[in-house]
C-alpha cells in the first residue's frame, strides 16, 4: 500500500519534500485528499474516475476504508455522483490548469469546496473541505430554494423530454393519457402512432447522426402544425404520437393526420442534402377501442402494422384488423410444418392463344390445405411466407414441382407447353437464385425456353439495378420472364428499356373494367414495341374476351377458358383437346 501511494505522488519533489514526508503530510492533513485517474468515452468526454489514493480524513468523512475505494470507479461506489463533479475533474485532468470548485454533493448531502490540480495527464489530485456551514450562512433560504427549484425543473425537463426529437417523451404521454382517461365528463380522443417507413435504410447507410437530425426536423414540423400543448409526443426516437380530440368529425381527423403525413413527406434538409421520408399511421380511439392505456397503444400499433403491411397511409383500428393479425400469427405458426407434411399442392390454369384458340401452356398456382387451418388463400399466406423468408424453400418446391409436371405433360401428349411460375422478391434477391433455377431445369430436363418466371413490377422497382441484372441473366440462359400485374405497380420506361422481358401480363383490373379499353390498347402497343407477348389475365366472360381481342392481346388466362385445376384434372383437360 505504501509503495502504491508513493508512486501516486510522483510530483512532490517539486516542493523539495521527501516522498515519505509528503505521504505522511497528506495522510495526516485535516482536509480530505484523494487522487484519481479519469475515464473517458469514445468521444473523449469524461464519464467516470478511478480512485488511486485517499487519506485518513477522506476515510473519516465517507465512513469507508480506503480498501473500499482504491481501484474502484466512483460511479460504482457512489452511483448518485453528479455529472458536474466528473466534468470538473475531467477539465482539470485535460488542461492541467488547477481549479477551485464549490458545489453540492447528493451522495453526502453537503456542500464541498474542492481544489484540484493535475500532476500528470489524465490524473487529478484534489483536496476537499466541507463548506456546508459557510454556504448555509452566506446564502439565504430564498436563494437556495430558487436554485433547488431550478435544478428540479431542469431534472424534470430531462426526465420528460425525448432526447432525439426534443418532444415530450413516453412519461409525458402516459401522464396525459391518464389525465384524459380520468377526466369528467369522459373525453373522447384518438391516439395516432406515426412511424417513418424508410428511415431504417438511412440509418444503415449513413448512421444515427443523420437519422437523428432528420427526426428532429420532422418533430419540429409536427410541433408547428400542432402547437397546442398535450398533442405531440415521441415514445422513442422514431415513434411519434399525436393525441387528438374527437370532438370533430372523422373527416377532420383524417385531414389532420394527412396534414401530418404531408409535413413528414416534405424533404428534410441536412448538411446540404434533401432527404425524403414517408410515414405510416395507425390509430386507436378512447374509449371505443380501449379503456386502458396499454390496450389503446397496443391497438394503435396493430393498426400501424396493418398500414405498413398493406401500404395504406392511415389505418384506424378495427376488430377485423385484430382478427387478421391473429390469423397471420396462426399462419406463421403453421407454415413451417406445411412442406414437411406435404400440405401444399399445385394447381394449373391454362393459357390460350387468341388466334388459334389452342392452349400454349399453363400457370402454376400454389394451394395450401393446412391440417390445422383448412384451406388458406395465397393472398393470406404468401405475404406471411415472404415476411418469415419461408417463401424461399416454398418457392423452390413450387419451381421444381411445376417443372416436373410440365415435363410429364409434354412427354405424355408430345406437346411443347410452357409453364409460368410466380417468383417472390425474396427469392429473386437471393444471391444464388439464378443458380437454383438453372439447377432445377437441369434436374428435371425442362428446356429453359419452356419456363416462364413471373415477377411483379413492384418487386423490380424496389431494387431496380440488382433485380434487372438477375432477370437479364436468366433471359441470357433462355428463361422467359413475364412482368406480372402490369399497370398496377410503378414501372418506368427507363426500367422497361433495360429489361428484355418476353411477356407482359395485363392485370385483371384493366381486363374487367370496360372503361379501361383505351389504356389496355396502349399497354398492348407498348408491350409489342418492346418485343413482348401480351397475356390478359382474369378473363371471365365472352364480352371481356372480345374486348381483349380488339386490344390485340396474344394470350388469355381466366375462368372463361379454364379454372385452376390439379394436375390430374389438367391432364384430362388436355386429353380432351389434344389428339394423342
Amino acid at each position: 500500500m505504501a509503495k502504491s501511494r508513493q508512486h501516486s505522488f510522483d510530483n512532490e519533489h517539486k516542493l523539495n519534500i521527501p516522498p515519505q514526508e509528503m505521504e505522511l503530510l497528506l495522510e495526516n492533513m485535516i482536509s480530505q485528499f484523494s487522487y484519481y485517474r479519469m475515464v473517458y468515452d469514445a468521444e473523449g468526454k469524461p464519464v467516470d474516475y478511478i480512485f488511486l489514493a485517499v487519506n485518513h480524513a477522506f476515510e473519516l468523512e465517507t465512513g469507508k476504508s480506503r480498501e473500499e475505494f482504491i481501484g474502484k470507479n466512483v460511479l460504482s461506489v457512489y452511483p448518485e455522483t453528479e455529472q458536474y463533479w466528473i466534468e470538473f475533474l475531467g477539465r482539470v485532468a485535460k488542461t492541467g490548469v488547477a481549479e477551485h470548485f464549490t458545489n453540492y454533493s447528493a451522495a453526502f448531502h453537503k456542500w464541498y469546496s474542492m481544489l484540484a490540480y493535475s500532476p500528470k495527464p489524465d490524473h487529478v489530485a484534489i483536496t476537499v473541505s466541507d463548506q456546508t456551514g459557510l454556504v448555509e450562512k452566506h446564502n439565504s433560504l430564498e436563494k437556495t430554494s430558487k436554485a433547488l427549484e431550478e435544478q428540479q425543473q431542469e431534472n424534470y425537463r430531462l426526465a420528460h423530454e425525448e432526447p432525439i426529437t426534443g418532444l415530450p417523451n413516453r412519461v409525458c404521454l402516459y401522464e396525459t393519457i391518464a389525465q384524459k382517461m380520468q377526466a369528467e365528463p369522459v373525453q373522447h380522443f384518438l391516439l395516432a402512432i406515426l412511424t417513418p417507413d424508410n428511415l431504417a435504410g438511412i440509418l444503415a447507410s449513413y448512421g444515427s447522426l443523420l437519422s437523428d437530425a432528420i427526426m428532429r426536423g420532422i418533430a419540429q414540423r409536427l410541433s408547428e402544425i400542432f402547437p397546442e400543448p398535450d398533442v405531440c409526443y415521441s415514445m422513442t426516437g422514431t415513434d411519434l404520437v399525436l393525441l387528438l380530440s374527437l370532438n370533430c368529425d372523422e373527416q377532420e381527423i383524417r385531414e389532420a393526420l394527412s396534414c401530418a403525413q404531408k409535413a413528414i413527406a416534405q424533404p428534410v434538409h441536412v448538411d446540404g442534402m434533401d432527404y425524403y421520408i414517408t410515414a405510416s399511421c395507425g390509430t386507436a380511439c378512447f374509449p371505443t377501442d380501449g379503456t386502458d392505456r396499454d390496450e389503446l397503444i397496443m391497438k394503435a400499433n396493430l393498426a400501424l402494422y396493418q398500414a405498413r403491411q398493406t401500404g395504406e397511409s392511415i389505418v384506424f383500428f378495427s376488430e377485423q384488423i385484430s382478427q387478421k393479425l391473429h390469423n397471420r400469427l396462426l399462419i406463421r405458426n403453421a407454415l413451417p410444418k406445411a412442406l414437411a407434411n406435404r400440405e401444399f399442392e399445385l394447381f394449373f390454369q391454362p393459357q390460350i392463344d387468341m388466334v388459334s384458340d389452342h392452349m400454349t401452356g399453363f400457370e402454376a398456382l400454389l394451394r395450401w390445405h393446412s391440417e390445422v387451418l383448412g384451406e388458406e388463400s395465397p393472398r393470406d399466406f404468401i405475404p406471411v411466407a415472404e415476411e418469415s423468408r419461408l417463401i424461399v424453400p416454398i418457392g423452390a418446391w413450387v419451381l421444381e414441382q411445376a417443372c416436373i409436371a410440365l415435363k410429364r405433360v409434354n412427354e405424355k401428349f408430345c406437346t411443347n407447353y410452357c409453364v409460368a411460375v410466380n417468383v417472390s422478391g425474396v427469392q429473386l434477391f437471393a444471391d444464388d437464385f439464378v443458380d437454383q433455377v438453372l439447377a432445377v431445369l437441369e434436374r428435371t430436363g425442362v428446356e429453359p425456353c419452356l419456363l416462364e418466371l413471373e415477377v411483379t413490377e413492384s418487386v423490380l422497382i424496389s431494387r431496380e439495378f440488382h433485380a434487372i441484372e438477375k432477370v437479364n441473366e436468366l433471359i441470357r440462359h433462355g428463361v422467359r420472364i413475364a412482368l406480372d400485374d402490369f399497370g398496377t405497380g410503378y414501372s418506368s420506361l427507363s426500367m422497361l428499356k433495360d429489361l428484355r422481358i418476353t411477356t407482359l401480363k395485363i392485370d385483371k383490373l384493366f381486363v374487367q373494367d370496360p372503361n379501361a379499353a383505351l389504356l389496355t390498347k396502349m399497354i398492348v402497343r407498348l408491350g409489342h414495341t418492346l418485343g413482348a407477348e401480351i397475356v390478359a389475365e382474369g378473363v371471365e366472360d365472352e364480352e371481356q374476351m372480345r374486348a381483349i381481342r380488339r386490344a390485340g392481346c396474344d394470350r388469355i388466362q381466366g375462368f372463361f377458358k379454364g379454372l385452376p385445376m390439379p394436375l390430374d384434372t389438367l391432364t384430362r383437360f388436355i386429353a380432351s383437346k389434344v389428339k394423342v
